[in-house]
């Protein structure tokens, strides 16, 4: 899996939502980078986009907020980050095990104690991530605005054809329990009048 998303945060075309849901803002913002994105170039803007909050498109914001959430699992799944802090990785969490973000938090925590001990481009970079961290945890978290976003939302999920039968599910469901009380209650009616 982390190798699957470390290709894909190498070359944007290889994930086809994001190429999808943020097509005019890669078009408009990242279009010097598009010929030959190889090195993650395209993802990079999107993320800097997001940060500097240029990205209009609500879905576009969502799939990159989704991006950088996953980055938070560990730092192998952030090639750009993991090629910044290379140095830095091998000599202060080089006993670091892998996985849980711990070389992550490993990282973090020497930017908190000590920030110049950290390469400057690590630096630069680690900082600019924990803000999109924070940016991209606000985004996911925002409660629903009106029932149109409830539905855009249910429609874009992969998972919409459970919700449609658990809807239709639902409404049965009180279709028939109305029918079997309709009737009952006629029947009550019915020996009240006698």
């Amino acid at each position: 899996m982390i190798k699957i998303l470390q290709e894909q945060a190498l070359n944007y075309k290889l994930n086809p939502v994001l190429q999808h849901f943020c097509k005019s803002e890669i078009q408009e913002l990242c279009k010097k980078y598009m010929d030959a994105d190889e090195h993650g170039q395209v993802e990079e803007c999107l993320k800097a986009a997001f940060l500097r909050k240029q990205l209009i498109n609500r879905e576009c914001q969502l799939e990159v907020a989704t991006l950088i959430a996953e980055a938070k699992a560990d730092i192998h799944v952030d090639p750009i980050l993991e090629m910044a802090c290379t140095v830095d990785l091998l000599r202060y969490c080089g006993n670091v095990a892998s996985g849980n973000a711990r070389k992550l938090d490993c990282l973090r925590r020497l930017l908190r104690e000590s920030p110049k001990s950290l390469e400057p481009d690590c630096r630069d970079k680690l900082q600019k991530r924990i803000e999109m961290f924070r940016n991209a945890d606000d985004t996911l978290a925002l409660p629903l605005e009106d029932m149109g976003q409830l539905v855009q939302q249910v429609v874009a999920s992969p998972a919409r054809k459970f919700f449609l039968v658990i809807l239709m599910s639902a409404t049965g469901l009180v279709f028939l329990t109305g029918i079997f009380l309709g009737r009952a209650t006629k029947r009550a009616m019915g020996l009240k009048n006698k």
